[in-house]
């Protein structure tokens, strides 16, 4: 574990947090990246596989493909097996979207265009983020994102776009992130984020991400859509003095709707008052060093 007051390497993703000051509510924010970051390893990924397997074993509904797209299923465990240089055609006797949801730590959603724009036509959902496969199958990509203010306003028709136009061979990535009271990975029930305005209920919050990234199978044209779950304490944030200091700066000026996406809204104050104080606690020992 860490000392107090120093970052622990494991969630350096915290410095990848996407931060923009004077721009739109919502952004696309996708880059271009390289084949090889497809799918990533890390320390944490023995223990996420174990829990994946656990909640897997106990849990219905996490996996689900819809009837007539099981070539696109096989042609993605084929394009697993091959960047991860291993078979898991059979995971414990499980094959098809179970076998791939038990054999890496990302959740992996398949959108299709059924010639009726894109929709969800499979994943394997284990470490949800407040919603459900079974609310979301063969939900279009607006109706996908419904929560979320200001999608249909702002990303609609460029997310639609971009799906459309979006070739095999490719790779791009995009990061999102959100302040919540649990630490839980599985939480597929919409929660009401505890509203407070002192530094004591700040510091026990976790910043969660999802690493996102998408990539087009050549055969069935359906696009996959992977997300890698990463959650940290809001301690681990105040410990980079950088990323808190831009993480002020986002709070201050984000828009109430803004705020409300992150589920910041109605404690954002309290989360700047924390990481101010974190920063000046710190002010020394960065002068020493």
């Amino acid at each position: 574990m860490s000392g107090a007051g120093e970052a622990d390497g494991r969630f350096d993703w915290l410095e990848e947090l996407p931060l923009p000051i004077g721009r739109p509510d919502l952004q696309m924010g996708l880059r271009a990246t390289t084949l090889d970051r497809w799918l990533p390893v890390d320390s944490l990924t023995p223990v996420e596989l174990r829990h994946r397997a656990r909640l897997l074993d106990t849990h219905t509904g996490l996996v689900m493909v819809d009837a007539g797209w099981d070539a696109a299923v096989d042609e993605l465990l084929v394009m697993m097996e091959r960047h991860l240089g291993r078979g898991i055609g059979s995971v414990d006797g499980r094959g098809g979207l179970d076998a791939a949801a038990r054999a890496v730590p990302d959740d992996i959603l398949l959108m299709a265009d059924d010639g009726d724009g894109w929709r969800l036509v499979g994943g394997a959902l284990v470490f949800p983020n407040q919603w459900t496969l079974a609310e979301k199958m063969g939900g279009t990509l607006t109706q996908i994102h419904a929560p979320v203010d200001g999608y249909d306003e702002i990303l609609a028709d460029r997310v639609d776009r971009f799906f459309d136009r979006f070739t095999p061979g490719r790779l791009v990535w995009r990061r999102n992130w959100f302040f919540h009271d649990t630490a839980d990975f599985f939480q597929p029930e919409r929660a009401t984020p505890r509203r407070f305005d002192d530094v004591a209920g700040a510091a026990g919050l976790y910043v969660r991400s999802e690493w996102q990234t998408l990539r087009r199978l050549p055969d069935t044209g359906v696009i996959v859509f992977t997300v890698k779950t990463q959650i940290a304490p809001i301690a681990e944030l105040a410990a980079r003095a950088d990323v808190a200091a831009r993480m002020i700066g986002y709070l201050e000026a984000a828009s109430p709707r803004a705020l409300d996406n992150k589920d910041a809204l109605g404690r954002e104050r309290a989360i700047v008052s924390y990481l101010h104080r974190s920063l000046a606690e710190r002010a020394p020992e960065m002068q020493d060093s």
